[in-house]
């Protein structure tokens, strides 16, 4: 099992070592890239974008976004090209998919720090200076996940855990729909996955455990990611600190995969990752 998860890793790593740049990218460097795939819901993306330059004024120069299109039809790609530079547009001319979308992003990207975030969140003040904090001064980190609410307040995000039922290998988020300031939701903690609608990662890393496995299909890549770097060794942290609001807005045709996706995170884990909770 170790072996065919080794074969994917190898073999993704070096596609996404052979993806092209941007246009009008460069080869200076930037602290950390924040790589968002979109597929339409042309409202939640400028609300998205426009929390990002609310908050990342102390970042501006040190940053930048790119925004992947999966060949939104909807406006979307229009307004893309008012934005300014500092917004770096891939479009793809048919959806294929959160992984790759994500890939493309990050094989064009120039930080030395990788975000990927979902178009249909809000950043709220501090957002990534409290990620890039943990990652900087807690020991052998690769992964930090923020906090996410709905827009009620309730917790959306507060880290993922793995039960052993209803399959083998359920991964939930923790504290679903609890109250947003609820204690245990507050507190900084390891665990084996959080969510990729904002993950922060090491490019380095991301490229040595093989970026996001493209066999899923709009599911677990985030979780399967997780699995690959805590298996090298490195921490997932959860930050509370860093707080989004997150619409989840579902994709559509997502669960027409939930079976194959489930059954791709169990040929690759079973017997490798043990559960959390019963």
């Amino acid at each position: 099992m170790r072996c065919l998860v080794m074969k994917r890793c190898n073999r993704t790593r070096e596609k996404f070592l052979t993806e092209g740049n941007t246009e009008g990218s460069n080869d200076k460097k930037c602290l950390v890239s924040i790589i968002i795939p979109v597929f339409n819901q042309l409202a939640y993306t400028k609300e998205c974008i426009g929390s990002l330059l609310e908050t990342l004024t102390l970042y501006r120069h040190d940053s930048e976004v790119i925004l992947v299109d999966n060949g939104s039809t909807d406006g979307t790609g229009d307004y893309l090209k008012t934005l300014p530079d500092y917004f770096k547009v891939i479009t793809n001319q048919q959806n294929l998919g959160f992984a790759r979308a994500c890939n493309l992003g990050a094989a064009a990207a120039r930080g030395d720090f990788l975000v990927f975030l979902n178009n249909d969140t809000v950043a709220l003040p501090g957002w990534l200076g409290q990620m890039l904090n943990v990652m900087e001064k807690e020991e052998q980190v690769g992964i930090v996940g923020s906090k996410l609410l709905f827009p009620d307040g309730t917790i959306q995000h507060a880290g993922v855990v793995v039960a052993a039922a209803p399959y083998p290998i359920s991964p939930y988020h923790a504290y679903y729909q609890q109250p947003g300031d609820l204690p245990a939701a507050n507190k900084m903690r390891d665990y084996q996955a959080v969510t990729g609608a904002c993950l922060l990662i090491k490019r380095d890393l991301f490229v040595a455990v093989g970026a996001f496995d493209e066999d899923f299909i709009n599911g677990y890549e985030d979780v399967d990611l997780c699995f690959k770097v805590r298996q090298q060794g490195y921490r997932v942290v959860y930050c509370p600190t860093s707080v989004l609001y997150h619409h989840q807005s579902v994709s559509e045709g997502r669960a027409d995969y939930n079976y194959h996706n489930t059954v791709l995170l169990h040929q690759k884990w079973l017997g490798i990752i043990k559960p959390d909770v019963p």
